[in-house]
């Protein structure tokens, strides 16, 4: 380039002036030999035939694995990788997964298509509110309420508005019913994750209502042939 980028000193090597000022062309540089290659990759290499997805418990579930069954049908030399959390933020921006199959991220630079609308429901043991559909907040506030990790439902049920919190930190919701089964408290889960009606428990719709709107986010720079951007059009064809 004809100038001095870095310059030693007595605590190591840092930039210099002329590097400061080249530092956001570089960086950019960078960032456009790494999307070639990636490009590259998913053209001609294994890493390309494979789509990592990252997603939650109940979704991985109760609604993912009908869609896998169709995307495989459609793309069988793709290999999938399923990973399971309950906090996805970071997940591709860090190159942990290639699409989130979640709710829309609070941060980041991923695109968010939405798919699917997902009610709230309060669940409680089967013999409480009986020949009540809908359940309150308020309602709900008078018993021990079991809180999971979803934000939405934390800004609803707090310390302060309720009679007991038993904070549950788990990515597998069937515990939460296993709790609420044997009467230690109630809890307001996604309907998606009651989609298997388990025993000992009701379901009762909010009043008023709740709910969380699902769907794909894939980043910016996925190219149209990658297994990402094939997932996300195979969605888009079939909701």
């Amino acid at each position: 380039l004809g100038v001095k980028l870095l310059v030693r000193t007595h605590t190591g090597v840092e930039l210099s002036e002329e590097g400061k000022y080249l530092l956001d062309k570089l960086e950019a540089v960078a960032a456009a030999e790494k999307a070639l290659v990636k490009a590259a990759s998913e053209l001609s290499g294994e890493k390309g035939k494979l789509l990592r997805i990252g997603t939650y418990a109940s979704i991985s579930v109760h609604l993912l694995p009908e869609v896998l069954k169709g995307f495989r049908q459609k793309y069988p030399d793709i290999r999938i990788s399923i990973i399971v959390g309950d906090k996805l933020r970071g997940w591709l921006e860090n190159d942990v997964a290639d699409v989130l199959f979640a709710e829309a991220p609070k941060v980041g630079d991923g695109v968010f298509i939405p798919f699917v609308k997902d009610d709230f429901v309060a669940v409680v043991p089967s013999a409480m509110f009986a020949g009540r559909k809908t359940a309150s907040c308020e309602a709900l506030c008078q018993y021990p309420f079991i809180l999971v990790n979803d934000s939405s439902v934390r800004q609803h049920f707090t310390k302060e508005n309720c009679k007991e919190i038993i904070d549950l930190t788990s990515v597998d919701d069937t515990s939460v019913v296993s709790m609420v089964r044997e009467g230690i408290g109630v809890a307001v889960l996604p309907a998606l994750v009651l989609k298997a009606h388990p025993k000992g428990v009701r379901m009762l719709k909010l009043d008023p209502p709740m709910s969380r709107t699902l769907g794909v986010t894939y980043r910016k720079d996925s190219g149209q042939s990658s297994c990402a951007m094939r997932f996300v059009n195979f969605l888009k064809s079939s909701f």
